[in-house]
């Protein structure tokens, strides 16, 4: 093989390695970049301001309900190989399945909903939390922020406080709209009332 070969050759493994990267999520730009769609970005990592907050979120309504909402996802242990926090843009991807099919094809391309469901609601299976993340317009106390989790419907799969303490604390890092809140999407009274027993668990917890 000649030097233009090798070269020739050398360039188009790094381009394929490139690619692998971006379609695993975990390329130079990291797995939310910036694709120059009109909405935004499919995603963001870290939620700094307000103002992103808004662009990622959609309106839902006037007080006690949500004011605006979008979904994130966050990894359910210290796995290297799980993606990061992700806060999805709800302007582009309505559905978080959806969001991770096409966002994420190297990962998530083949995943069907009982694979989804396995990944995200049940605790002997779970590899990530998903869940809403709101914000709420209080006319006393001002925005709001909270997030819910989605677990299955059984009494034994309810996450208790320690859980959800790690998990506020993971997301917490990523978050800079303000103080963020544990909350309850509003058909979830199984989980209202669980987090009503607990006593000083060590994060904020909103109540609507």
């Amino acid at each position: 093989m000649n030097v233009a070969s090798a070269r020739a050759a050398g360039g188009a493994l790094l381009a394929a390695w490139l690619g692998c990267l971006a379609a695993c999520g975990s390329g130079p730009a990291g797995p939310c970049p910036d694709d120059g769609d009109p909405a935004g970005p499919a995603c963001l990592t870290r939620l700094e301001t307000g103002q992103q907050f808004e662009r990622l979120s959609v309106a839902l309504g006037a007080f006690p309900v949500p004011e605006r909402g979008t979904k994130l996802m966050a990894p359910a242990s210290d796995d290297p190989d799980l993606l990061p926090p992700l806060f999805q843009n709800l302007n582009r991807y309505e559905y978080h399945l959806v969001f991770l099919r096409q966002h994420f094809p190297g990962r998530f391309g083949s995943l069907d909903a009982q694979g989804y469901e396995d990944m995200i609601l049940a605790r002997a299976t779970r590899r990530y939390f998903a869940g809403n993340l709101y914000r709420f317009s209080h006319p006393e106390r001002g925005a709001l922020y909270g997030f819910t989790v989605w677990t299955l419907g059984e009494a034994q799969e309810l996450l208790g406080p320690d859980e959800v303490r790690a998990l506020h604390a993971r997301l917490a890092e990523a978050f800079g709209p303000g103080e963020l809140h544990y909350t309850f999407d509003p058909t979830d009274t199984a989980a209202r009332q669980e987090a009503e027993g607990w006593a000083d668990p060590g994060f904020p917890i909103y109540f609507p």
